[in-house]
């Protein structure tokens, strides 16, 4: 029975999956406009994912909601290019909460704080990376190869740090925060990730790839426990159950969503200061 649900398990992690990289691969390629939408759909559930999990009040998401869903509507049918419309929203979206916290009887002065810290960091932390993975894409020279040259380095890294891992795995690398991680998992996501490195520079001929394979798997598992620290702190084992088999979207794009400011900071300190 056991083994008949790990073969289950893994079938819906396997498709699942393949749907995640089906859809991003299509985006990047389809064009600016469909790649924006599927980053800020991507962002707003994994914004939901820690609104829900941090306890952050109903009525606070619903608005959340409101304004993404409807940012992401008026992107769909009316804007051209630009992240324009999801700034805008964010805006009042802003406000209204802050004023809901300020008027609100049902907390306490602490508990207010807590509720716009909830709002603060999904804002910098979750969002934001989404928003520069649109601007390097539109904005970066060869943006659109980048965006795709990151988003495979992080799945190499991350299928062959649990394949190795699994099987290797023997020295932790803190089992306080996440047992399963080890040393042995980094080094083969590393190893991979520089042979991957040296394929995409003979691909596109830019040397930065030989930075880029090196420095994402260092970042990617920082970015994994970041986000396993989150969960510990709130006794979760999970981020969510949006996405079958790989827990939750936050699960699944913890090491993107760390990774994407520091490379979006190389790379833009690159172009306007060399």
């Amino acid at each position: 029975m056991n083994e008949k649900k790990k073969n289950f398990n893994f079938l819906i992690r396997f498709l699942t999956g393949f749907i995640y990289v089906f859809l991003i691969i299509i985006s990047i390629e389809t064009g600016e406009k469909m790649f924006r939408i599927v980053m800020m759909l991507l962002s707003f559930f994994c914004l939901l994912e820690f609104l829900i999990l941090s306890k952050t009040d109903i009525f606070l998401i619903k608005i959340v909601c409101l304004f993404f869903l409807f940012s992401i509507l008026i992107d769909i049918f009316f804007i051209k290019k630009g992240i324009i419309p999801y700034i805008i929203c964010f805006i009042p979206y802003s406000i209204i909460f802050l004023l809901i916290q300020l008027f609100s009887k049902k907390y306490s002065h602490k508990e207010k704080l807590i509720q716009v810290s909830h709002l603060t960091f999904g804002f910098f932390y979750i969002i934001m990376p989404f928003y520069l993975a649109s601007y390097i894409y539109t904005s970066i020279y060869h943006g659109k190869e980048l965006i795709l040259g990151i988003f495979i380095l992080i799945w190499t890294n991350d299928s062959f740090s649990y394949l190795i891992g699994k099987k290797w795995g023997k020295r932790k690398i803190a089992i306080s925060i996440s047992p399963k991680k080890s040393i042995e998992g980094f080094i083969g996501g590393l190893l991979f990730c520089l042979i991957l490195g040296f394929l995409l520079y003979k691909i596109w001929k830019e040397k930065y790839w030989f930075l880029l394979s090196f420095i994402i798997p260092i970042f990617s598992i920082i970015g994994d426990l970041i986000e396993s620290t989150i969960k510990r702190s709130y006794n979760v084992k999970n981020s969510g159950i949006l996405f079958p088999g790989h827990g939750g979207f936050l699960d699944r794009l913890d090491s993107f969503i760390f990774i994407i400011p520091i490379i979006a900071t190389i790379v833009i300190s690159m172009v306007y200061l060399f």
